[in-house]
């Protein structure tokens, strides 16, 4: 086995952590997505019980009935107190 060091042995410590062992009852997958305007302006958040499709980058997407253009996404894989958890930013912008 590789021994792991930097970054990856920092992921792989969280993760067998006391904090990211999975808990009586946890739920499978939490996901929260924010769309925000390119100045960092919240526009929508939307948190759920498993995943969502994450938008790509220059796609067109449709927000409470407005279409906007994806900028950028990035998404953050981490668990918290057991349960797999997924946060992902959306930047966009109004379809010129």
């Amino acid at each position: 086995m590789t021994e792991l060091t930097g970054v990856f042995a920092a992921i792989a410590n969280r993760d067998s952590s006391d904090e990211c062992k999975p808990t009586p009852g946890a739920q499978p997958i939490y996901h929260c997505m924010t769309f925000e305007t390119p100045a960092g302006a919240l526009l929508v958040q939307l948190d759920t019980i498993g995943t969502m499709p994450i938008p790509e980058d220059g796609k067109s997407i449709v927000l409470h009935d407005q279409p906007v253009t994806v900028l950028t996404t990035e998404t953050a894989y981490t668990r918290v107190k057991g349960q797999p958890t997924i946060f992902t930013q959306v930047v966009v912008d109004p379809i010129a």
